[in-house]
This record gives C-alpha cells, sequence and structure tokens, in this order.
C-alpha cells in the first residue's frame, strides 16, 4: 500500500507571490531561511524581541582586500610572532621537533615557497594544539654560483673582481634576500623561532662544518683523487650529481667512425679466407661526443656479444650482429658477411688511434652492450666513468685535454687548441679524422644540464675532494628502512637513487663558499690537513670570518708551530687550497648544528620530491658518517607547482603565479586580493599531489571553500552568543536523539581529523572539513537551530538551557580547531574548550537508517537505501489516523501562509502566527 501524504514542512505554494519555492532540502535551505529570519525582523519588528536570533560581529565579506586586512589586524591582535616563545615558556612534557631544509636565498619566492613552509606550519601548529612543545628553526642556504653571480650582475661590474669584494657583494645580496624573504614567511603566518634563524654563511655554522669535515677525513670517509666529474664549463666548477637537470630535448653531433686495425689476432686467421686477410681492417664505433676522440685509450668490446667481419668498399669492417640492420644506412652500399665470432677473439687485437696513429688495445668491460650502437665503445678515461675505471683496471693514462672553460688546451696540437665544446671543437675533430669519418647526424637525447646556467655540462678528469658514498651507503640504506616516508610510495625512489649514487663530489671551484680548508705542498702537490691546522682556521675565522682564508698571508692561516709538530717544512713550501663546499655538502650538515640540543634526531624533515637525491640524501650520509644513525625519523614529501593544464612554470609562457599577488592582488588587475588563508588553504588541499595545480579557476574555488567554512563558524558562534558551559550546558542524559547524534558526528569527524593529521594527509582532511560543512553541521544543527530561533525567547534566556546548547559548543570547537591550523583568520572567533562525545548505541543506526530523500514532486519510483540531506519534519496523515503500514513520504508546496514570527509556511491568515507562536508567546509573555 503506498499513501502520498501531504506534509506541512515550511513550503507554500509555488504560485504564491510570498513562497519560497520547493527545491531538494539541502543545507544551504536553512542557511537562507536563517538570512530570512532576520530580514524579517528587521523589516517586521513587532516580534523580533521575542526571537533568539544569531548575534556577532564576525564579517563575512572578502571582497576589496577585506580578507587581507582582516588578517594584519589578525596577526598583529593575537601575537603571531610571540606566539612560538611563549610556547616554549610552557611546561609541556612532549616536545616536536620539524628541521627545516634551507631555501636558497637567491631570489623572490615563489608558489613552491609557499606549499614547503605551509604543510610544515600546519604539521608545526598541529602538533602545537595537541599539547606538544614545538621546536623549528628556520633557514637559509646563502652560499653558491647563482647567488655570486647574481650579486655581480646586480652591481653592473664587468671587470675582473678580487675573491674578497665577489665575497662582499654576494653576502649583502644573500642578507638582503634573507631579509626579504623573512618578512615574507611570517606574513604568511609561519610560526618559528625567526630570532635565531640559522644560514649557512654564519662564522659558527661554519666552524661546525669544518670540524664535520675533518671527522670524516680521519674516518676515511673524504678523500682527494683525480677522476672524471660534472663539469660545467658555463660555471667553470664540478658539479654533483643533485646540480644536474636532464634536458630530454638535447641534440648532440653523433659519430659513426672507423679505427684502423694493427695487429689482427691468430684467431682471425681461422676464421676468414686468406684471400681477405690483406685487405685493410676497421673497427666500427658509434659516438655522441666526438670532441672525446681525441683522449681516446682504448676501445671496449663484451665477451657475451657475437660479432662479425663484413665485407664492404673492398674494406673489412667489425661490428656486432645485431648493428648489420644499419650497416647499408652507415656504409652507403651492400656488404657481405665474412665470418662471426665472440667476443674474447678481440683479447690480443691492437688498433691505430685515427688522429695520433698511436697503437692502443681492446678491453672487455661489462658496460658494453649491442642494444644501442655497434658493440664497440671508443673509450676516453678523462671523459666517462665507466671508461675511467676500465683505465684504472688496466693502468691506462688518463689524459684531460681540456681547460675549465671546456676548451682545448695547447698539448691537444695547434689544430685543436683553443676550439671549444659546444661550439667548434667537434667541427676540428672531424677535420682531422678525414677519411674515417662514415657519417654525422644529429642525435635527440636525454642529456644533463647545469641547474643554474641551464648550459649543457661534460664529463672531464680533475683534482677533486669526494665523500666515500660507497662505506656510507650500506648503513644508509639500512638506517632509512627504519624511517617513515610520506606518502609511503615514495620510500622505494629514495632508496632506489641511494643505491645508485657512485660518490659525492664535495669541491666546487668558486668563490663564494666556505673554503676547504687544505693547503698543498709545492712540489709535491700534496694536502696538508690535521687536527691543529682545522682547530686554528677555526679560531681565526670565529675572529676575522671567513674571509680571512683569501685576505690572510698563509703565514697566519698555517702557522710555524702545526708545521713543526707534523715535521712538515715552512709555511712557503705550502698554497692555499681555491676549492669551496658544494652548497649541499653545507647544508647536508645542517642538523649537526640545529639538532645538537635534540639528541642529533628531527622527528621530520618535509621537502620536495627533489630532495631524495639531495638534502635528504645529504643529510642522511653526513649523519651516519658521524653518529651512525638517521637525522630523522619521518620524511614527508610534496610534489612540484605546475599550472593547471598541469604544465611547468615558465616565465617565458607567462603562465607563472606569484604568492604576493594572491594574497594582496596583481598589479594589472587579473588577480584579486584573497588574503592569506586562501594561499594556505591551497597548499594543504593539493600540496601533496606530485604535480601541484594553481591557478585562476582553483584559487576562486580555494576562496569560496573558505568562506563556506567562515559562515559556517560565523552561524555556530552567532547562536552562542553569551553562552556560558558552566551555567548552560545540559547532562548528557536530557539531549535529544538527535543532538546525541550530533554528539557521534563530531567525534567520528575529530578522530578522522587525527588519523589524517598523523599521516599528512592534508588534501582529503580539507575535504573532509568541507564534507562536514556542507552536510553534518548544516543538517543536524542548523534543523536544532532554526527550531529553537522560532520557539524561544531570548529575553527569557531558555535558548541556552535548550539541549543543543550542548551540541553547539562541540560543534564550534572542533570545526574551528581542525580550520585554524590552516586557516588562521579564524584565530577571532571565541575559543571554547571540547566535549568530545561519542555514543556506541542502537540510535546512531537508527538515525543513520531512517534518513530518505524528501522530493517536490512525486517519484516515479522509491529508492530504498536513500539519505536525506537536511531536516526531519513532523508528519501529520491527511486523515488524522495512522498506518503500520509502509509509505513513502513527498513534500508538496504548503497550502498556507508564512508566519510573520518563525516564517514558517503553518500560518492561516496572511501577516499571521502560526499555533506555535501563538503559544510561545502565550506561555512566555503573560
Amino acid at each position: 500500500m503506498s499513501l502520498w501524504l501531504k506534509i506541512a514542512a515550511g513550503f507554500r505554494n509555488v504560485n504564491d507571490n510570498h513562497a519560497l519555492s520547493p527545491p531538494r532540502v539541502t543545507s544551504s535551505f536553512f542557511i537562507r531561511t536563517i538570512r530570512l529570519s532576520g530580514k524579517y525582523k528587521r523589516e517586521n519588528k513587532e516580534y523580533g524581541y521575542s526571537l533568539a536570533l544569531p548575534k556577532t560581529k564576525l564579517s563575512l565579506t572578502l571582497r576589496d582586500g577585506a580578507a587581507l586586512q582582516r588578517e594584519k589586524k589578525i596577526q598583529k591582535k593575537f601575537g603571531f610572532t610571540s606566539l612560538y616563545q611563549w610556547q616554549l615558556t610552557q611546561d609541556r612534557d612532549q616536545q616536536f621537533v620539524l628541521h627545516d631544509g634551507p631555501p636558497y636565498a637567491n631570489g623572490s619566492l615563489h608558489v613552491g615557497h609557499a606549499v614547503n613552509k605551509i604543510l610544515k606550519d600546519i604539521v608545526n601548529r598541529y602538533k602545537l594544539l595537541q599539547g606538544y612543545k614545538i621546536k623549528y628553526l628556520p633557514g637559509w642556504d646563502c652560499h653558491g654560483l647563482p647567488i655570486e653571480l647574481k650579486a655581480i650582475k646586480q652591481e653592473g661590474e664587468i671587470k675582473p673582481l678580487s675573491p674578497s669584494i665577489i665575497r662582499s657583494k654576494a653576502r649583502r645580496f644573500a642578507q638582503k634576500v634573507v631579509r626579504s624573504q623573512k618578512l615574507s614567511f611570517q606574513k604568511w603566518g609561519i610560526l618559528g623561532d625567526w630570532d635565531n634563524a640559522y644560514q649557512t654563511m654564519d662564522v659558527m655554522y661554519s666552524v661546525n662544518q669544518l670540524n664535520v669535515f675533518y671527522e670524516m677525513y680521519k674516518k676515511g670517509l673524504i678523500y682527494q683523487e683525480f677522476m672524471p666529474v660534472y663539469w660545467s664549463p658555463s660555471s667553470r666548477t664540478a658539479l654533483a650529481e643533485a646540480e644536474l637537470v636532464y634536458n630530454s630535448n638535447h641534440v648532440s653531433q653523433s659519430l659513426w667512425l672507423t679505427f684502423p686495425v694493427a695487429k689482427i689476432p691468430d684467431k682471425f686467421h681461422e676464421l676468414i679466407q686468406q684471400q681477405f686477410l690483406d685487405k685493410p681492417f676497421y673497427l666500427l664505433v658509434w659516438t655522441t661526443t666526438p670532441w672525446t676522440i681525441p683522449a681516446n685509450q682504448a676501445i671496449c668490446f663484451s665477451p657475451q656479444i657475437s660479432y662479425c667481419c663484413i665485407l664492404a668498399n673492398d674494406n673489412i669492417y667489425i661490428c656486432c650482429e645485431e648493428f648489420l640492420p644499419s650497416v647499408n644506412q652507415i656504409l652507403g652500399t651492400n656488404y657481405k658477411i665474412l665470418c662471426t665470432f665472440n667476443g674474447d677473439a678481440f683479447s690480443t687485437m691492437i688498433y691505430h688511434h685515427p688522429i695520433s696513429l698511436e697503437e692502443l688495445p681492446l678491453y672487455p668491460a661489462s658496460h658494453v652492450t649491442s642494444a644501442k650502437g655497434t658493440g664497440l665503445v671508443h673509450t676516453a678515461p678523462a671523459h666517462g666513468h665507466d671508461d675511467f675505471h676500465i683505465a684504472i683496471e688496466h693502468k691506462l693514462p688518463v689524459k684531460c685535454l681540456l681547460g675549465e672553460d671546456g676548451s682545448y688546451l695547447p698539448e691537444a696540437g695547434p689544430h685543436l687548441a683553443g676550439k671549444t665544446v659546444g661550439v667548434d671543437a667537434n667541427t676540428a675533430v672531424l677535420d682531422l679524422l678525414g677519411k674515417h669519418v662514415l657519417k654525422v647526424e644529429d642525435y635527440k637525447h636525454s642529456y644533463p644540464y647545469d641547474w643554474r646556467t641551464q648550459k649543457p655540462v661534460i664529463i672531464c678528469a680533475s683534482k677533486q675532494w669526494f665523500v666515500n658514498t660507497q662505506v656510507l651507503k650500506n648503513k644508509a640504506i639500512e638506517c632509512l628502512r627504519s624511517v617513515t616516508v610520506y606518502p609511503p610510495l615514495s620510500e622505494n625512489g629514495m632508496l632506489s637513487q641511494l643505491d645508485s649514487r657512485t660518490y659525492w663530489c664535495i669541491s666546487r671551484q668558486r668563490v663564494w663558499g666556505l673554503p676547504i680548508p687544505v693547503f698543498y705542498h709545492r712540489t709535491s702537490g700534496k694536502p696538508f690537513i690535521t687536527r691543529s691546522s682545522i682547530e686554528h682556521i677555526a679560531s681565526v675565522f670565529v675572529k676575522q670570518g671567513t674571509d680571512a682564508w683569501w685576505d690572510l698571508p698563509i703565514e697566519q692561516l698555517l702557522p710555524e708551530h702545526i708545521l713543526k709538530e707534523n715535521n712538515a717544512g715552512e709555511a712557503t713550501d705550502y698554497v692555499k687550497g681555491k676549492d669551496i663546499f658544494d652548497i649541499w655538502f653545507d647544508s647536508g650538515t645542517s642538523w649537526s648544528v640545529v639538532l645538537k640540543e635534540m639528541n642529533y634526531e628531527a622527528d621530520l624533515y618535509l621537502e620536495g620530491l627533489d630532495q631524495f637525491g639531495a638534502w635528504f640524501q645529504t643529510s642522511l650520509l653526513t649523519s651516519i658518517a658521524m653518529k651512525e644513525k638517521s637525522p630523522y625519523k619521518s620524511i614527508v614529501v610534496h610534489g612540484f607547482t605546475v599550472d593547471e593544464s598541469g604544465k611547468k612554470m615558465s616565465k617565458s609562457v607567462g603562465n607563472v603565479i606569484n604568492p604576493d599577488d594572491i594574497i594582496n592582488g596583481s598589479k594589472d588587475g587579473k588577480m584579486p586580493s584573497y588574503g592569506v588563508d586562501v594561499l594556505r588553504w591551497w597548499a594543504a588541499s593539493f600540496g601533496l599531489h606530485t604535480n601541484v595545480p594553481i591557478g585562476h579557476t582553483i584559487l576562486a574555488k580555494c576562496n569560496e571553500e573558505i568562506f563556506r567554512i567562515r559562515k559556517s563558524c560565523r552561524f555556530l558562534l552567532g547562536n552562542l552568543f553569551n553562552f556560558s558551559p558552566s551555567e548552560h550546558l545540559v547532562s548528557y542524559e536530557l539531549l535529544l536523539p538527535q543532538d546525541r547524534y550530533m554528539l557521534h558526528l563530531l567525534y567520528m569527524f575529530a578522530q578522522k581529523l587525527s588519523e589524517l593529521y598523523a599521516s599528512h594527509r592534508y588534501n582529503k582532511m580539507t575535504s573532509i572539513i568541507e564534507s562536514f560543512i556542507n552536510s553534518d553541521v548544516s543538517s543536524v544543527t542548523a534543523m536544532a537551530i532554526m527550531v529553537s530561533i522560532a520557539v524561544l525567547a531570548r529575553l527569557s534566556n531558555i535558548i541556552y538551557s535548550t539541549p543543543f546548547s550542548t551540541t553547539l559548543p562541540p560543534s564550534f570547537h572542533i570545526l574551528l580547531r581542525n580550520s585554524l591550523n590552516i586557516c588562521q583568520s579564524l584565530l577571532n572567533m571565541k575559543m571554547l574548550q571540547p566535549t568530545d562525545q561519542s555514543i556506541n548505541s542502537p540510535l546512531v543506526e537508527i538515525l543513520q537508517a531512517s534518513q530518505v530523500n524528501l522530493t517536490s514532486h512525486k517519484p516515479d519510483s522509491v529508492i530504498d537505501d536513500a539519505e536525506i540531506t537536511a531536516a526531519k519534519c513532523s508528519v501529520y496523515l491527511k486523515d488524522g489516523s495512522t498506518s503500520d503500514e509502509n509509505f513513502t513520504l513527498i513534500i508538496l508546496p504548503s497550502e498556507k501562509h508564512p508566519c510573520a514570527r518563525c516564517r514558517r509556511s503553518t500560518a492561516n491568515t496572511p501577516k499571521g502566527l502560526c499555533r506555535r507562536c501563538l503559544d510561545v508567546l502565550a506561555d512566555g509573555y503573560e
């Protein structure tokens, strides 16, 4: 049986000019009705005195920079700058330490900085509200080439400058940037010990770094070696792998060439007919670095690869079998296979260098494959890591014919001297090769670039200082397995990057940085470094600064008594080293300074994905070397910012968004002034994505979400004016079922958010808050408030003794508490202590299962497990009877009129009162 029931629940007939149209029942209906009640009160003051309407001075407007102005007032009023110091004075048992990876002090902040610093601040504020004493010391990375170059460019200097002048300019530039970035971070509401922030250029920081360097040196974990490193001709310095970016669109000039065979192994007399043995034999080789051919010292092969001799153009060429399909294209003619053989047959073969005609050997090597090229690899020990290992194994000379600018040195010969890699070096080499060149063509592939200059790097052998990662790697991987990584899928990436790291070059050939405190013997080149020399240099730096390394004569840096202790001759026998530390060694030792009072261990490191091979790793390696443990218990990784279409941000493309424009509005007027809260909400909502999208549409959406949060808090706050917990709270036993259910929802909401905070899933957290506002807060709480507004008289103060007065405070507090870590402008709302309660009874199931959809028209079918989105209504059967049979509910427009007091369409006459309001007025004002 199906009974269609008309429910008088607040809707008038749609044809009535005063009617509310019958939309689906949602949270916005209740908020709108509250507004209408307030409007009606202003227009019709006859019954306003008897209503308990919301009352608050909290403004909602966000237009015309209002959000920014409000945030500035709040920051000033609530003393954000002193909050960090205040919490340090509190007696708290637990401590939480987040170690700040120092941003680079080379320019203005971008949205990537915002993601990083805001996520850190959300963590710290959550821990602060959890009762922890937080330790967060911000820092800056202040050395390195980008700062050096920008400082010189900003001064407009063209002529060569002395190291002291360069360092002075670079220091002033870094100090200026630090002040600017610090001010911006504070405006973003970032809590921290800003007065004591660390900088890698600070003297005491540098002194500590010298001690770490020496201890690692004494343990054999730092050594000097002549070996190939990534070299940047544009920067004129060595680079670590972490300082490389790979350009997938790089185009190299690839070359197929021949190396003439000088001696044919006896094995070939068995493989090839005698009539062919008198013909010229050539090794067929492919390379993408023609400029390295002058430094060739060997050709490598693989014993596991099958090779062949082919006859073409009356010459015999040797290559791997897998290369045969490409031979016609390279040689420009047909060929004939004479024989096939395994790579072992090369063992006694000798070939001529095609330029110098020097006789050189072939060696087996594991890095040779047939997947690309001819199966024969040109080997220049000075210009390749695998090549260098072959040279060490077979005691080959390591010839580097290039200078620091990538140009050939005079010893390369008159035809090559002065020619530069990437400019004219390849052309000069091709001229010398002459007839040995078979084919030249462009080859597009991924190639390493200098992260600073965005120009190609080369591999060149030079004498550098290295950290022995091979010794540290296994212990580091073992320690890393006990570190919690968020998100968990990122852990394998860090492990693989650490496992694949072969070495870490920590020396750089620049001026702006901490000098590597080593002296070199003028004759032997042997380095001189002792504990006494390090301690003396440290004492000089404390008194005169690190510039003393360049400013003072060697006699003051290496005094006579230190040399006598070691029978090391006179100071004039030595020269000062010209290398500085890699900036990753600077920042990688920050744990030894910042975490000294925390047993050299932080609870959390939080940085971008690129730090897996950089700061996360360098901090781990130096900590393993010094303390044999990880400097962090947990790692959180965030993504990189892109535009709304997923493209990388670029000034040339015009898709860069400045965080200052988000807060203050852009000068061109295209970006409104959103204030800090929108920036923070965006960072929380998207920061942990691999790609962090940002754009006008996304920011506008974040602004709307912030507005809804503020509106909900304002709504709750307005119904708590003059509220006193000690006087107005109702005992749990007197609560109505819907109030108990609301407490349960609050409990579940708070528990879920705690889980999300603990697992750093902030994007999910913002989604949960938004959902909670749009459903639970609006439907259950607003329904109870609406009923009470209409029924209860403010003058009698009855409203505070109703059951929902016990539900409102925790609703307001929990929502505010969990949003406050992100949206700081909510601080000007009244803070209340929580009463987190949940119920475990059939009531929860009853309320959840009894929810149904209410529609404005007769549905074609009834959905069994539907969910109501807003309020509970009283249902009156049309004939006054009751029925135990199943029935379906629909809402139809009311035939009655809006009540002049409560605005529900239940009055019998226009501008009249409904029965309920008549009863209230009669009871409360007799």
